[in-house]
């Protein structure tokens, strides 16, 4: 128990120094983000902590560290945005507002499979399932392997780990935001001012800001296509935090008309159906890894819990329409170098 304390205690001072994370989001200032995370209604009540979120960011050089003020503040609330947007127990008319519900759940709901796919690489232990889990629901073994090699837990054995340990679970995030695929450059990177626009991510108006973000992320369903509640949910949750953070929002906040990147993508099977942007590369085999029915957002059950304060209200997960974003699965690359340090 002593051991544990001064580990936290640690985690905190360190974090307080200039340029860290912890130096630009207080545990007060993350409580009032995510506000009602822990409330009595949500299934991730308690888990996701401070300490947690700071001890994952530490692992990771660069990330909320990278730029000016300004900059830095941009990406973490870039980042708890697209994740509160995919964890979400919020409705329109929740108390405080339906972005002041985000880290509410931890794993995908009554799954239906186990989501283990042939992978040479990154096979899967038996008896273990690879469904959605943590702040970005990562999903399938070809992502829990080499995420779980990058940040030194062996995720493929102990996939649960992301849903019971905090600090893993924020880190698999984090490896998302972190690692570029090709032709898609990481959320980190767009977030940053790092990656310039090709000339064919112009001609299909991807332009550096906060939509690419959600691009990368979920392109193939909610990008290109005009208005889309998924979006609006997202930039809702990202115009919150900069707000808290006192920082501005940057420019092209929505990809309403940016085509997704599946159109310029390589290795997908064109004789099937696809729902994200994500594909395997050639290394992981033929099969594209959102060529699953199951990817097209309509699989993701979820209960609806009861909440009451002074007059009974619905916890609806499903809050901008019939299914979540993150009913299908994060497809990452497994070649991707490793971004943690240790």
């Amino acid at each position: 128990m002593k051991a544990l304390l001064l580990l936290v205690i640690f985690t905190l001072l360190s974090s307080l120094g200039d340029g860290s994370v912890g130096s630009i989001i207080s545990s007060s200032l993350f409580d009032q983000m995510l506000k009602h995370r822990n409330d009595a209604a949500c299934p991730g009540k308690g888990f996701y902590t401070y300490t947690a979120f700071i001890a994952a960011t530490n692992s990771f050089s660069g990330f909320g560290t990278t730029g000016d003020d300004a900059t830095k503040k941009r990406e973490i609330a870039a980042f708890l945005a697209q994740t509160s947007h995919e964890t979400t127990g919020g409705w329109p008319t929740a108390p405080d507002g339906p972005y002041a519900w985000g880290y509410c759940f931890i794993s995908e709901r009554n799954p239906p499979k186990d989501y283990c796919v042939a992978n040479s690489q990154w096979p899967c232990a038996a008896g273990k399932k690879y469904y959605g889990r943590g702040p970005i629901q990562i999903s399938y073994n070809y992502n829990y392997g080499p995420a779980g090699k990058a940040i030194g837990s062996d995720l493929l054995k102990n996939p649960d780990l992301v849903a019971t340990d905090a600090t893993i679970s924020f880190k698999t995030a984090l490896w998302f935001w972190m690692t570029p695929q090709s032709p898609m450059p990481s959320c980190h990177d767009v977030i940053t001012g790092r990656w310039t626009p090709s000339n064919a991510d112009r001609a299909a108006g991807r332009l550096t800001g906060y939509g690419v973000t959600t691009n990368i992320i979920n392109g193939g369903l909610e990008c290109g296509n005009g208005s889309d509640a998924r979006v609006a949910d997202r930039i809702g949750f990202y115009k919150r935090y900069c707000d808290l953070l006192g920082v501005s929002y940057g420019d092209n906040l929505d990809c309403y008309n940016p085509r997704p990147f599946t159109s310029t993508a390589a290795h997908v099977d064109p004789g099937r159906q696809t729902s994200s942007q994500y594909s395997h590369s050639g290394k992981l085999g033929k099969t594209p890894c959102d060529a699953d029915p199951c990817r097209n957002g309509r699989h993701f059950k979820h209960s609806t819990l009861s909440y009451s304060t002074q007059s009974k209200l619905k916890l609806r997960r499903d809050r901008v329409g019939k299914s979540p974003s993150r009913s299908r699965p994060i497809c990452r690359s497994p070649t991707t170098e490793k971004q943690a340090t240790h």
